[in-house]
């Protein structure tokens, strides 16, 4: 056996292990108050906000599923949710718990010399933080700062939570004290603590006479500082950061998420804003679920990493015309990265730490509850930009728009919007329409298509159709998904309004803590729905064997899915091959790939 194949099967052996001395109820009652109904557990929901339980906890299969956002998994999924970690490192950390050695692999000495600079670097910035924040609140040189703290509403325990703190003034205090602690000058330039002498041999401290603001990785490790100014002739820069590094890269931080993270996840909502001192202010308000962009602009990496724990983010940046444009360039990274959005703007030309200061929480949290949707946050800003009275401006207004309505999750938001703008421009309804075909074709290969709504009833006669009423079934039985199949069952995924219907009205039921028995559907459908749920509940089957047959059949309704994308691309590949369209090649590569998709998923096990 190679050295390869041994740790594979030391790992693998590693995980089981976990695995069976994890206990899911356990693991789970630390952050949710369950209680037993039968074989199962029940409570709510701690990912997303609800009152009554829409939880549940198989301690038998070892799984969780939640019926109201659909979250669900094994006991390392549910840690990973829960504490925004990686596989491996939920599994380390429950690994820990449980008293269980974690198998180490040989690693190469390139890989053993970057986890030794890590280490290092990451120790010097978390003693360079506590002398910081000792300087500040130990020593005279820390009075300046604490004077201008205390005047931005900020005091000692959120100065302690975020570890503020103050360089001292001279070139050397800083550096020296590290090097007494045993960091050496090679790491305190890897940090980006100090500066290289331009002339001459040595370093000197990089912050000096700045309150310093360190800022943390997801993780809680210290990756970076900002320092701010305080003597405004002193420099011209009134914020000054670490260097990009490894380890420090404005992109892939939020400041304030290690803080904020438990918030977001509780409120099932983030607050961004552009400034440190802006989340900061916000947090001392009592605004604990907010973080800053780190003064960039928001990216892809950002709308992850906050995908991980809320649904929504809400957008708080400066009023001025930087902060409007910063908002428009951040809404499309949100909503595709699959989170609602919402924009909002304090008055007064106020940014947020000036306006919490002066008008208070509440006037603040009136303004949250008032934010715009993200779209529309667009479409008004170009409306309002375009002038609307002439023919150019109308043409420059749907041109300019009409890329927005990409991002829509449905074709019915589409159709909606179009509506709307037909309504506001005074265009007729069926050009914009046309204009929007002409965008989905060239720039993405979507289609337009509400045909749908006309959709007709079909008799259930495929297997696919009996595979729907099955899923149905487990569902309204209480049966979770398999880990890994929790996101197959959506509306779509049903080839009918009726099963469409109950499907919805399900899990509206189970959101809003309505659901205690199937047949409380029955008041909320109509007459297909209905007799659509008594065939359903009428199904011959043993509950016991529900849970196997649910796997199977949401294999069934995964296949047919992968079917249907199949058949979307071959015809495409057709057409391109014909009209001499190099695309063709793109599409032949994607038929082969569902092709080999749909191979897994009937390979005999």
């Amino acid at each position: 056996m190679s050295s390869m194949d041994d740790m594979k099967e030391k790992f693998a052996n590693f995980k089981e292990q976990v695995r069976q001395a994890a206990d899911i109820v356990s693991i789970v009652s630390e952050t949710v108050d369950l209680k037993r109904k039968g074989s199962r557990y029940w409570g709510c929901c701690p990912f997303h906000g609800e009152k009554t339980p829409s939880f549940t906890v198989d301690p038998a299969r070892g799984l969780y599923h939640c019926f109201g956002c659909g979250a669900g998994g094994d006991v390392f999924s549910y840690v990973m949710k829960r504490d925004n970690l990686s596989f491996f490192d939920a599994m380390k950390q429950l690994a820990e718990k449980y008293g269980i050695p974690v198998p180490e692999r040989a690693k190469s000495a390139q890989e053993i010399a970057r986890e030794k600079e890590t280490k290092e670097v990451m120790a010097a910035n978390g003693l360079a933080s506590r002398f910081f924040h000792s300087c500040l609140v130990n020593t005279r040189y820390g009075e300046k700062g604490l004077k201008y703290l205390a005047g931005r509403g900020i005091g000692r325990d959120i100065i302690d939570s975020f570890d503020l703190g103050m360089a001292p003034p001279d070139f050397h205090t800083l550096s020296q004290a590290l090097e007494k602690r045993g960091v050496s000058e090679t790491v305190l330039l890897k940090a980006g603590l100090v500066s290289q002498r331009q002339r001459g041999n040595g370093i000197y401290d990089k912050f000096r006479a700045r309150v310093m603001i360190p800022i943390r990785n997801p993780r809680g490790k210290v990756v970076g500082f900002t320092g701010r100014i305080l003597d405004k002739d002193a420099s011209p820069a009134k914020y000054m950061n670490t260097g990009e590094t490894a380890w420090f890269h404005k992109g892939n931080l939020l400041f304030g998420l290690d803080r904020a993270s438990a918030a977001i996840r509780k409120r099932q909502q983030a607050l961004i804003v552009e400034g440190h001192m802006d989340a900061i202010s916000l947090h001392a308000a009592g605004i604990d679920w907010a973080v800053a962009s780190m003064g960039t602009a928001f990216t892809e990496h950002q709308a992850a990493l906050l995908k991980r724990l809320a649904p929504e983010v809400i957008f708080c940046f400066d009023s001025d015309r930087a902060g409007r444009a910063a908002a428009m360039r951040a809404i499309p990274l949100a909503l595709r990265a699959g989170l609602k959005c919402r924009v909002m703007h304090v008055t007064d030309g106020k940014d947020p730490d000036e306006f919490i200061r002066k008008e208070g929480r509440e006037a603040f949290e009136e303004l949250m509850r008032n934010a715009r949707p993200g779209m529309d946050y667009q479409v008004d800003t170009v409306l309002g930009e375009c002038d609307t009275e002439t023919l150019g401006g109308k043409v420059e207004a749907v041109d300019r728009v009409l890329p927005f309505f990409l991002d829509c999750q449905s074709d019915v938001e589409v159709g909606e919007r179009i509506r709307d703008l037909s309504r506001r421009l005074s265009i007729e309804e069926g050009l914009i329409q046309s204009e929007y075909r002409k965008l989905t074709h060239q720039e993405t290969g979507k289609k337009y298509n509400p045909e749908w709504l006309t959709q007709r009833t079909m008799k259930v006669s495929s297997p696919t159709e009996q595979a729907e009423r099955l899923v149905l079934r487990a569902f309204l039985q209480g049966i979770p998904p398999q880990p890994g199949q929790e996101g197959i069952a959506h509306v779509d995924s049903f080839t009918t309004p009726a099963r469409q219907e109950i499907f919805t009205v399900f899990l509206q039921m189970v959101q809003n803590g309505t659901f205690q028995d199937p047949r409380d559907l029955f008041s909320r459908l109509d007459g297909p729905g209905a007799a659509e749920l008594t065939g359903i509940l009428s199904l011959n089957v043993q509950e016991s064997t529900l849970p196997s047959i649910l796997t199977d059949c949401l294999n069934r309704l995964q296949i047919a899915a992968l079917d249907r994308e199949y058949e979307k691309h071959s015809q495409l590949a057709e057409k391109y091959e014909k009209e001499g369209n190099e695309k063709f090649l793109q599409e032949l590569e994607e038929c082969r790939r569902i092709k080999l998709e749909i191979g897994k998923l009937t390979a005999p096990v």
